[in-house]
């Protein structure tokens, strides 16, 4: 991990404009919003896909012009092609998750969010070294795969990708789970030659599946000096319904149908007949593979969640250095001593609503009288809510205290989006903590919920609504079931499998069903993961409420609507059209994994109303438009 930070000064951007679903244009825009300026050099460089085009004789010719970050915008075969330049040099890779599946920016914590991804890069990078995988004159840094993999890839059309992202892998995959009979391998690791039967060989650089949390097993690192090799011999559909459990829980490394290896210098790979191998998401020819570990080959760009992670994972001897490269926390936010001086003398007095609401509109006034520090504008005007985050610094009353001083000079003088950001800023820092004393306790709830009446209704009804499910008590037993549960129900994978189990019970009614239900639950669940989330750009609760219980890994997109709700109340609806005699169930299952999201703390419950409702609507109109073009 590096110890000393530094910000880039010339950046060279390969873009790929037509990764994944995302807009080119748009991936553009952000670069340029947030990586140009005067005082530094930004040049972006739009792949063409053409035969000829040489990807790491640009990369190195931006190198020789002195660029000291290059930046991979598009999916992983992208950073690939990017990375095979960047093998011991010292120039950082930065990633702008702009593919379908993203792993690598999953693996080194990078956010999914475009914004937020970029935003990453404009300050100051901090970096690890990631082990390469040489593969002739290729050099990947995620996995190298061999079977059933390999085979969706091969099948999964660029077009498909566009249209469904992930689920495109999903759909394809189904079709290979039936029938697909493990094939004879012969494996050479560090010179000792196996001759197996397997489904599928990975050689895997870190342990990320695309679909957080699953992973291909634990103590997988891209950063260790290792490759671990995941054998995977699966014969029946049983047989994969239990490596998905086994991947779902967690216990890859209990389970027989998976193996483990480590390599630490080379890796040969070889099938009769010959499969497709898969390199870092792109198909990059067919067995025999010869693989070679190449030690610390790329320095790359991590997020703050990678280095919390290497943090807890470290000796006590290593931890100085790890700590060093964490991001520092923000300064203390100056208190304004008139604004200050108001509260002192009336907090004791607060003994109802109506002291609340007058100490509220004092504050207002002598807020709106004061001038705001300079060094503080700037920063205000940016992030407006950081201000009221910064004042809440300090432990105890006197944070809170702060927090609504601040909250006052700025409510004064912000509207529109820049107050609702602060309202809930507000909200977050305002609450009790434990050991303030009680009648201070009570005194800070009066004024903070005199804040939330000031909010929109909506907002406040909302977090209310959310803080009182959100903090409820959570037992591990509760919070794995959970997790599990809404695992499980992303994207709509519990309702195929429960299709998938149906027809294996009924051949011809599960496989109606599976046809006429799929593709509009796939439709509705796009449709609210991308267009309509960020059209509405909601944050998530975790964010803006520091007393939200946040149970398993942190998604990087909005909140508003909930996928998972659209997803699950989509595949209720259609489920009860073709199974009513198990409507109720589909429905409580539905309902369970709506709750589930709220628990951990990743959504909102008008999150997640808004999803079950358009996620509902969205699967019946396109349900309806099929219809309509069948009768034609």
């Amino acid at each position: 991990m590096s110890t000393e930070p530094q910000r880039a000064q010339q950046i060279f951007v390969v873009l790929n404009p037509v990764a994944g679903t995302s807009d080119g244009a748009v991936v553009r825009a952000t670069i340029e919003q947030h990586l140009g300026g005067d005082q530094r050099q930004l040049t972006i460089y739009e792949t063409t896909g053409a035969a000829d085009e040489d990807i790491h004789g640009l990369v190195r010719a931006a190198l020789a012009d002195g660029a000291d970050l290059v930046v991979a915008a598009g999916g992983d075969g992208t950073v690939s092609q990017v990375a095979s330049a960047l093998v011991h040099q010292q120039a950082t890779l930065g990633i702008v998750p702009a593919g379908t599946a993203n792993v690598m920016a999953e693996v080194l914590a990078i956010p999914t969010e475009l914004e937020a991804a970029v935003a990453l890069l404009a300050d100051d990078l901090h970096t690890t070294r990631v082990d390469g995988m040489q593969m002739d004159d290729q050099v990947g840094l995620l996995h190298i795969s061999v079977g059933i993999t390999s085979l969706m890839q091969r099948d999964t059309s660029r077009d498909l990708k566009r249209r469904f992202g992930r689920l495109a892998y999903i759909a394809v995959g189904t079709r290979w789970l039936f029938g697909f009979q493990p094939r004879r391998f012969m494996l050479v690791v560090d010179g000792q030659r196996r001759r197996l039967r397997a489904s599928q060989i990975l050689v895997a650089n870190g342990g990320a599946m695309g679909q957080p949390p699953l992973s291909w097993g634990p103590r997988i690192e891209p950063d260790d000096g290792i490759l671990d090799i995941c054998i995977i011999n699966a014969r029946t559909f049983r047989d994969y319904l239990g490596v998905g459990w086994a991947v779902l829980v967690g216990k890859q490394r209990r389970d027989q149908r998976m193996r483990y290896l480590k390599a630490r210098e080379t890796i040969s790979i070889n099938t009769k007949p010959p499969l497709p191998v898969q390199l870092d998401g792109e198909l990059v020819g067919k067995t025999p593979v010869q693989i070679s570990l190449l030690p610390a080959a790329v320095r790359c760009v991590v997020g703050p969640e990678f280095i919390a992670h290497q943090v807890a994972a470290t000796t006590h001897e290593e931890l100085p250095a790890l700590v060093a490269a964490a991001p520092a926390p923000p300064e203390e936010a100056q208190r304004v001593a008139a604004v200050a001086q108001v509260l002192r003398a009336r907090l004791n007095q607060v003994v109802g609503p109506e002291q609340a609401r007058q100490v509220v509109d004092e504050l207002l006034r002598i807020a709106a009288e004061l001038p705001a520090p300079a060094e503080e504008a700037g920063r205000a005007d940016d992030q407006p809510g950081e201000a009221v985050r910064r004042a809440a610094s300090k432990p105890g009353a006197a944070g809170i205290a702060g927090a609504i001083i601040e909250t006052a000079a700025q409510l004064a003088a912000r509207e529109d989006e820049q107050r609702e950001a602060l309202e809930q800023a507000a909200q977050q820092v305002t609450s009790p903590e434990p050991g303030v004393a009680p009648e201070l306790a009570g005194s800070l709830q009066l004024l903070r919920n005199e804040l939330l009446q000031r909010m929109r209704p909506y907002q406040a009804l909302d977090t209310r609504l959310f803080l009182a499910i959100n903090q409820l008590p959570h037992p591990s037993a509760a919070n794995r079931a959970m997790y599990a549960l809404t695992s499980v129900m992303n994207g709509g994978m519990g309702w195929i499998g429960i299709l998938l189990l149906a027809t294996a019970l009924n051949r011809r009614r599960g496989l109606n069903a599976l046809r006429e239900i799929a593709p509009p639950m796939w439709f509705a669940t796009m449709s609210v993961e991308y267009p309509i989330k960020n059209a509405f750009r909601r944050r998530r609760p975790f964010i803006d409420i520091v007393q939200a219980i946040a149970v398993g890994r942190k998604p990087g997109t909005y909140s508003f609507p909930s996928g998972h709700s659209a997803a699950a109340f989509a595949g209720a609806y259609l489920l009860s059209r073709h199974y009513p005699e198990l409507r109720s169930l589909w429905y409580s299952l539905a309902a369970l994994t709506g709750f589930s999201r709220i628990y951990l703390g990743v959504h909102y419950p008008g999150d997640v109303v808004a999803g079950a409702l358009s996620g509902t609507a969205i699967a019946e109109l396109y349900r309806l438009l099929l219809d309509l073009l069948a009768e034609r």
